[in-house]
């Protein structure tokens, strides 16, 4: 057997063996890996400070590493902890809340204003439909709630994973740029090129989201404080969540909102509500303040030269979403961003050749 075939074999037999080894860790390994390379120039930055006192010098690697990851704990455990505590520090509240909601359906037909006496009828029928079927919507429910719930713990058993990764290749990063370089049969230009390119267009995303999402729970975390019975913050976080969902996004929280006062009779709160969170977070935040954060962004980590389409991240995400999960919102826009660094580098490969 000629001996470049046998090593392209053995190689290939590696591989294989390597990701069946690994399979069940494959998507904590590549989240890991993702946001080891978005956080790179700020472990950079850590790590430079930790060198600067002579005692720490020896461990500097691994205490950056540390540190970094410590930052990425808090960053992932700390928002769900806070938002467990409140969901369940007056469970009374709760379920308060839904005996009032519960009373208030029976009576909604009658509360309504008269340009809408034409839904009294439809609302009727739909109201004594569920009342038939009410075992089967609570099993419906509380299905639901069981899958919801096993989701969640599992998400978090990911996120377990995800900083221990993390932590590892934060710690030996360097290293494994290092010794998996010389492997790949692409010039140290190239190699280099692709790489920076790679990990600015995927960061780019990435800070862009987050500034979003902390952009919509901070507007709606405050405006809705002005209004008694709910909890701020806790909205605010949930509102944060859901602005990485595509299509639905802020809605799936101020809508209900905006019912629970309509149902309360607080109409003019309720259209307050409605207002306020589609102008500005549907519309203002969504269009004006998420451009303006991604053009930074991309100006700060890129100078201006990689930039991802807007319906390019939209599309990337949704397939993401519906791919992978929870986890789709990093792994879509990753994805698209690797196959738009690959052309690029074959785009400008090929103008190279033909000059």
């Amino acid at each position: 057997m000629d001996n470049k075939l046998f090593v392209r074999f053995m190689i290939f037999i590696s591989l294989g063996l390597s990701l069946w080894l690994f399979s069940p860790f494959l998507k904590s390994i590549f989240v890991a890996l993702l946001l080891a390379m978005v956080v790179s120039p700020l472990h950079k930055i850590v790590e430079s400070k930790v060198r600067r006192i002579i005692w720490l010098n020896p461990i500097a690697s691994v205490v950056s590493a540390g540190i970094v990851t410590l930052g990425l704990s808090l960053i992932l455990f700390m928002p769900i902890a806070i938002f467990l505590y409140n969901l369940f520090d007056q469970p009374e509240n709760t379920i308060e809340t839904i005996r009032v909601l519960s009373a208030k359906i029976d009576t909604i037909t009658t509360d309504l204003p008269s340009f809408m006496v034409w839904l009294k009828e439809p609302l009727d029928n739909l109201i004594t439909m569920g009342k038939m079927h009410s075992n089967e919507i609570m099993a419906t429910l509380v299905a639901w709630f069981g899958n919801g719930l096993k989701n969640f713990m599992s998400m978090l058993g990911d996120m377990a994973m995800i900083v221990v990764f993390f932590f590892f290749l934060t710690w030996y990063g360097r290293n494994i740029i290092l010794f998996i370089f010389p492997v790949i049969p692409l010039s140290r230009t190239i190699k280099r090129e692709f790489f920076s390119d790679m990990m600015t267009t995927t960061a780019v995303v990435f800070y862009t989201f987050i500034g979003v999402m902390f952009a919509q729970g901070l507007a709606f975390g405050i405006f809705i404080a002005f209004f008694q019975g709910y909890n701020a913050f806790l909205l605010g976080f949930m509102t944060g969540i859901s602005a990485i969902i595509p299509v639905f996004g802020t809605a799936l929280i101020w809508v209900p909102v905006a019912l629970h006062e309509y149902f309360l009779g607080h109409i003019a709160n309720s259209i307050i509500i409605a207002i306020y969170s589609w102008a500005m977070m549907a519309f203002f935040i969504d269009n004006i303040v998420k451009l303006v954060i991604l053009n930074f962004v991309n100006r700060t980590l890129s100078d201006g030269k990689s930039k991802m389409n807007e319906f390019v991240i939209f599309f990337a995400i949704v397939g993401g979403l519906a791919t992978f999960g929870f986890w789709g919102f990093i792994f879509g826009p990753a994805i698209v961003a690797f196959t738009l660094t690959t052309l690029r580098l074959i785009r400008k490969t090929n103008r190279s050749i033909h000059r």
